[in-house]
């Protein structure tokens, strides 16, 4: 998926028209922000990804909206087992050198490399930087990201969870917030923590009980620890919320199967 939607979106990226200001103002750094944010949001839909590059450009400056595409370039291309294409990341890096240039001491720019050496596998390169980066600000919310990208990628549980609790603490808002324990719970979930990740998805559900996404996410843990009744009811809640949503549809034809297997059993059995 990402290698395929990086090619699909360098075109109409060569085709858009960016900022004149070549300054780093205070409207391009909020519109960066909440690009950011939008970005983030991506999980399959590109429609996301698109939103996110609108928003940087909306800014009107050069190096948050080049350093914006180099994020969103990053985003799009991440693969389903969770490697990274390379031609996406190089691409992210070209962008991003040139929102350095034009302006090298930004902190929230340059936290983009971090991400861009973690996802090559970089981690040396990854930790000079961020370490750089967390002696002028050790709490600041992307940087603090960063860290947890650091070591989720490296396959270190105990760090990653360290630093996802540290961020959602300094989180600004409740969408970062919420958006963290679910990155959490999706951790957890490809760990095989199946129990934490119910835990985890309940606490953001208790705040966003009307996130399809999360209810499908937590069905899924339900499904690894063979509770088809509970992954059901929460697959259901999820396609009450949203009805054409694909992977919950495909959740629902498979435990029509189990459910209806098991109960064909419990019937046999008198159970």
């Amino acid at each position: 998926m990402g290698q395929r939607l990086v090619e699909n979106m360098l075109p109409s990226i060569g085709k858009m028209t960016w900022p004149e200001t070549t300054a780093a103002t205070e409207l391009g750094r909020r519109a960066y922000e909440i690009g950011l944010d939008k970005a983030d949001d991506y999980v399959n839909d590109p429609k996301d990804l698109a939103a996110a590059l609108r928003t940087f450009r909306s800014g009107e400056s050069l190096p948050y909206a080049y350093a914006g595409v180099a994020y969103t370039l990053v985003k799009a291309s991440r693969e389903q087992d969770g490697a990274h294409s390379e031609l996406g990341l190089a691409e992210a890096l070209n962008w991003l050198e040139r929102a350095q240039d034009l302006d090298p001491d930004i902190l929230e720019i340059n936290v983009v490399e971090v991400l861009i050496y973690i996802y090559s596998g970089r981690y040396d390169d990854a930790r000079l930087v961020l370490d750089y980066l967390e002696a002028i600000d050790d709490r600041n919310y992307h940087v603090l990201k960063a860290e947890i990208a650091y070591w989720q990628q490296q396959g270190r549980l105990d760090e990653a969870v360290r630093w996802y609790e540290q961020t959602i603490n300094v989180a600004d808002t409740v969408p970062q917030k919420l958006r963290l324990r679910r990155d959490l719970g999706d951790f957890y979930l490809q760990q095989r923590q199946y129990d934490k990740a119910i835990t985890v998805y309940r606490e953001a559900i208790h705040f966003a009980r009307e996130n399809p996404r999360l209810w499908h996410n937590m069905s899924l843990a339900y499904w690894q620890i063979e509770d088809y009744e509970e992954a059901n009811r929460c697959n259901q809640h999820a396609l009450k919320l949203q009805s054409d949503f694909p992977e919950a549809l495909r959740m629902e034809s498979a435990l029509k199967e189990k459910l209806d297997t098991g109960g064909l059993g419990r019937r046999l059995f008198g159970r």
